[in-house]
């Protein structure tokens, strides 16, 4: 690995920017296609009188590792396939191992396994989509019409056009939609 592919942490981080590094683990090891995530779960994410660890804080260290892999903005998990194989518990420091599949497409995948000392505590492959610009600035009626694509009714309606719902027939099973 070349000196310049390594970057310490949030020095080149395009995603997840203000995420708390107390409830998803701390950046250790950051490379193209790669990142390595540390998680030292804490007193508050005990689930029960056992000590062990909510799997929630798990998985949120793992996509955090895993969207740091990708490292583009405007992206986001879409899903995972995940497999939770040993319980944690407090003072069990997991460390996050992920790497993108593919690097130069819109949709990616990123294997993420999660290891306690050397034995695989989590494994899962998310789905990421990497958008050319912020998904809450498309304009996905326009995204539509350029695809050719018909906008379906209920967006009609919400958008005010087309076709309106007779609220009453809906409460009798009977509802259909009339022309405006």
């Amino acid at each position: 690995m070349e000196n310049s592919e390594l970057f310490e942490a949030n020095d080149e981080q395009k995603v997840c920017k203000k995420i708390s590094r107390d409830l998803c683990g701390e950046i250790i090891k950051q490379t193209k296609n790669k990142a390595e995530v540390r998680f030292v779960p804490t007193e508050s994410m005990i689930m029960d009188d056992n000590m062990l660890i909510h799997h929630g804080f798990v998985f949120c260290a793992a996509s955090f590792c895993a969207m740091s892999a990708v490292n583009e903005p405007n992206s986001m998990i879409i899903y995972s396939e995940t497999k939770f194989l040993s319980p944690i518990e407090l003072n069990n420091d997991i460390t996050f191992k992920g790497r993108a599949l593919q690097s130069d497409t819109k949709k990616r995948e990123v294997v993420v396994e999660g290891f306690l000392y050397n034995i695989k505590v989590f494994d899962a492959t998310f789905h990421i989509i990497v958008f050319d610009k912020s998904m809450f600035k498309i304009d996905f009626k326009e995204a539509r019409e350029n695809a050719g694509l018909e906008i379906p009714v209920v967006e009609k309606i919400a958008m005010g056009i087309g076709h309106k719902i007779d609220l009453n027939a809906i409460e009798n099973n009977k509802a259909k939609p009339t022309d405006t």
